[in-house]
């Protein structure tokens, strides 16, 4: 056997091996790599886009914007913001101005942002702020009031050219996007925005990251849901809905109707009829307007014996302490406050005490 030949074809056998487990690995590295569709997170926080003339009603004739840094996605965060003043005269300091300017000024919340303005803004794909509500804006030369322009944006995904030609997705299509961890979640009807400039980066608001428990950073992953059959928003009926929280208060009066079934079916080991209901329903406004009235009768009784309203008496065996609240706060400037045994000083009123700079002592 010529020996030449032999080594020949070994060396040639080992090069076809290498060559074919290369294929192979580049092969399945380019398999997984399409199946990995993770991606970037932005948390965005509540924020403003200016028209030219809205700027100089604000800042003045003239004026430009200054740069603080510059956004992931184009535009920068400016350093000047505003107040954004709601129908309840409720107001949020501090929102910043995004750039560059818009041809329409556009104002960006959180759900809970438009709770405490007293907006009801609707969800809206950033840029489509006709018909949406209404607020006032506050700069240091001049106040913009806008008919329409605050909005809730949708969840939108910026993406490049070239990573949406990779994931094989096309400008405004709608996917999902799932994030991991103890508080996931699968986030539907997030709006693809394709351009050349674009960074792919999946953007929510304050909300949706905190009901997820996410930041910016954060790596979330689109898939597929369609598996899932789609549901139609819609509310129970009225018999199952739960009472409203009333404004300022945690207690309130029994309303739930599920509440009284569930106290009938400890105590008869059955449902109530919705006469039983009723009549427990009745039977609660009719205890908590005899607790009202005998509040006032002790009012009247403790006027009469000229112990005025939270003042400490131990006439007739009966222990009286004293409450402070915030609206108490005004006769305790000078003097300060002593909390005593027979003192109760609210939580409220103890904070705005310290906000205020008037000194609380205790007595041991």
């Amino acid at each position: 056997m010529d020996t030449e030949q032999l080594i020949r074809d070994v060396v040639r056998n080992v090069l076809e091996k290498i060559n074919t487990e290369s294929t192979n690995s580049t092969v399945k590295q380019d398999t997984d790599l399409r199946h990995d569709r993770k991606i970037v997170c932005g948390v965005s926080v509540r924020h403003i886009h200016l028209c030219k003339e809205h700027l100089e009603v604000l800042f003045g004739k003239g004026y430009a914007l200054n740069v603080l840094r510059e956004l992931y996605n184009p535009g920068y965060a400016s350093k000047e913001t505003l107040t954004v003043v709601g129908p309840k005269l409720t107001a949020i300091q501090n929102v910043r101005i995004l750039g560059p300017l818009r041809s329409k000024t556009q104002v960006e919340l959180a759900k809970t942002d438009c709770i405490v303005l007293g907006i009801d803004a609707p969800v809206r794909p950033s840029g489509e702020v006709e018909g949406t509500s209404s607020c006032v804006l506050v700069g240091p030369k001049g106040a913009v009031y806008l008919s329409e322009g605050a909005i809730r944006a949708n969840r939108h995904l910026h993406m490049s050219t070239e990573d949406a030609g990779y994931f094989k997705i096309r400008d405004n299509q709608v996917v999902d996007i799932r994030v991991p961890g103890p508080k996931g979640l699968t986030f539907n009807n997030v709006q693809v925005r394709v351009a050349p400039d674009f960074k792919t980066e999946f953007h929510v608001d304050t909300d949706d990251g905190n009901a997820a428990d996410i930041v910016n950073g954060s790596i979330v992953e689109i898939v597929d849901a369609s598996c899932i059959s789609p549901l139609t928003p819609q509310m129970a009926n009225g018999d199952r809905i739960p009472p409203s929280i009333p404004d300022g208060s945690f207690v309130g009066e029994v309303t739930d109707p599920n509440l009284l079934k569930n106290i009938c079916a400890i105590a008869t080991g059955q449902t109530c009829t919705r006469e039983q209901i009723a009549n427990a329903m009745a039977a609660v406004k009719s205890a908590q307007t005899s607790a009202n009235s005998a509040k006032s009768q002790e009012k009247v009784q403790d006027s009469s014996a000229g112990i005025g309203s939270g003042e400490a008496s131990a006439g007739g065996g009966i222990s009286r302490k004293t409450l402070i609240t915030a609206g108490d706060l005004e006769k305790y400037i000078q003097t300060g406050i002593c909390v005593t045994k027979d003192v109760i000083l609210s939580p409220l009123a103890r904070d705005e005490a310290i906000a205020r700079g008037i000194a609380i002592s205790y007595e041991r």
